[in-house]
C-alpha cells in the first residue's frame, strides 16, 4: 500500500509542477514519518491528492502575494480534464506552455470566481480568436496550434 500511495502523491506533485528534487524531498519526508510511526499513509496524511494540495499550498504561501500561482503539468490528452476540475477550484489559466497550465487564484476565499475553459485548434487564429470571443470566451493562451479560452462561471444569482 506504501509503495502505491507514493507512486500516487508523486504523480499529485508532479501535476502540480514541482520538479524531481522537491518531489523526492516530500516522499522522503513520508517514507520517514511512516518508518517512525507505523502509521498508514492514509492515516498520516490523507489521500494522496489532498496531500499534494496541502504541500503545495503551503509552499505558495511561503512565497506571499495576492494571487496563489500553480503549474499544472499536463498533455493535450489530458489539459481540458485537468482545466474543468482547476477551473471548478478557481484556478484561472493565464498561459500555457508545452506540458504546463499556468494559473493562479486569489488567497481569499471570498475573491475566488469559477472558470470554464475550451480549447479550439487551428492555424487561422485570428479567426478562431473572433468567433469565440463572439460567445463571450476570452484568449489565455496559445500553443499553436491549440488555442485556449476562458470565461467566469455565472452564478445562478447572476443569471
Amino acid at each position: 500500500m506504501t509503495d502505491t500511495y507514493l507512486e500516487q502523491l508523486s504523480a499529485c506533485l508532479q501535476r502540480y509542477g514541482l520538479d524531481n528534487h522537491q518531489i523526492g524531498e516530500i516522499l522522503a519526508e513520508v517514507e520517514s514519518h511512516l518508518a517512525e510511526s507505523g502509521e498508514t499513509p492514509l492515516e498520516a496524511f490523507g489521500s494522496p491528492e489532498v496531500y499534494a494540495e496541502e504541500r503545495v499550498t503551503a509552499r505558495e504561501r511561503v512565497a506571499g502575494g495576492e494571487m496563489q500561482r500553480r503549474t499544472f503539468r499536463a498533455t493535450a490528452f489530458d489539459e481540458m480534464a485537468i482545466l474543468q476540475e482547476a477551473g471548478k477550484a478557481g484556478w484561472e489559466l493565464t498561459d500555457v506552455a508545452a506540458f504546463a497550465l499556468y494559473c493562479q487564484r486569489p488567497w481569499n476565499p471570498g475573491n475566488v470566481q469559477q472558470w470554464e475553459y475550451a480549447r479550439r485548434i487551428g492555424l487561422n487564429r485570428n479567426a478562431i480568436i473572433n468567433e469565440m470571443m463572439a460567445d463571450h470566451w476570452e484568449p489565455c493562451g496559445n500553443w499553436t496550434p491549440f488555442h485556449y479560452f476562458k470565461r467566469p462561471v455565472r452564478s445562478a444569482t447572476e443569471e
